[in-house]
C-alpha cells in the first residue's frame, strides 16, 4: 500500500512507474481498490494530473458498471459549483446522513427562533419531539462505503427529504416573520 506514480504521455496512454509497464483507468481503479495511493503527472511538464484522471476513472467504471454515483449526488454537485469547500462538505453530509442533516438543520433553525424570542423554552421542546424522529436522536454514523453502496432508490428518498426540508425552512421562515400570539 504505498503511492503510484503514474505518467501520462501525450497519447494519452498511462504509465505505472513503480510496476513499469502501461496501465488502463480500470487498472487505477484497482490499486485504489487495493488501497493504493495514486499520483498522475504529465510526462513532459510534471503538471498533477490526478484529480482529472481520477474523475476519468468514476465515468469510466459508470460507463462499464453503470449505477455508481446516483443521480442526485452528481446533481447535488453540479449544483454547488464553484462553492467553498464546507458547502460541498455539507452537501456530501447530507448525501451520505439525510436524517442526521435534516434534524441537525431543523435543531439549528428551532434553536435561532428561540434566541429571537419567537419560542419560549417550552415551544422549542414541543417542536423538537414533533419534527426530530426518536429513532435518529443518537444518530450513527454511516461509513462512506457503505453509504455510497446503498441502493439507486435511496436517491428518490434524499430527493424527496430535500424537498420537506425546504418545505420546513419555508415553515419555519414563515414562524419567525409572523408576530407572537
Amino acid at each position: 500500500m504505498g503511492e503510484i506514480q503514474i505518467k501520462r504521455y501525450n497519447n494519452r496512454k498511462l504509465y505505472d512507474t513503480v510496476n513499469r509497464c502501461y496501465v488502463t483507468l480500470e487498472d487505477i481503479a484497482g490499486y485504489i481498490a487495493n488501497g493504493d495511493a495514486v499520483r498522475v503527472v504529465d510526462h513532459e511538464s510534471g503538471q498533477d494530473l490526478t484529480t482529472m484522471t481520477l474523475a476519468q476513472v468514476i465515468v469510466d467504471q459508470e460507463r462499464r458498471l453503470g449505477g455508481l454515483i446516483p443521480r442526485a449526488l452528481l446533481t447535488r454537485l453540479i449544483r454547488i459549483g464553484e462553492a467553498r469547500l464546507e458547502d460541498l462538505g455539507e452537501s456530501l453530509q447530507a448525501f451520505l446522513a439525510p436524517q442526521e442533516f435534516v434534524n441537525r438543520h431543523i435543531r439549528l433553525r428551532l434553536e435561532r427562533l428561540k434566541a429571537r424570542g419567537a419560542l419560549s423554552e417550552e415551544e422549542f421542546e414541543q417542536w423538537l419531539i414533533s419534527l426530530l424522529d426518536p429513532d435518529i436522536a443518537n444518530p450513527v454514523e454511516v461509513s462512506h462505503e457503505t453509504a455510497l453502496s446503498l441502493p439507486e432508490k435511496h436517491g428518490a428518498e434524499i430527493e424527496h427529504l430535500w424537498r420537506e426540508l425546504e418545505a420546513l425552512e419555508r415553515a419555519v421562515d414563515a414562524l419567525a416573520c409572523s408576530p407572537k400570539a
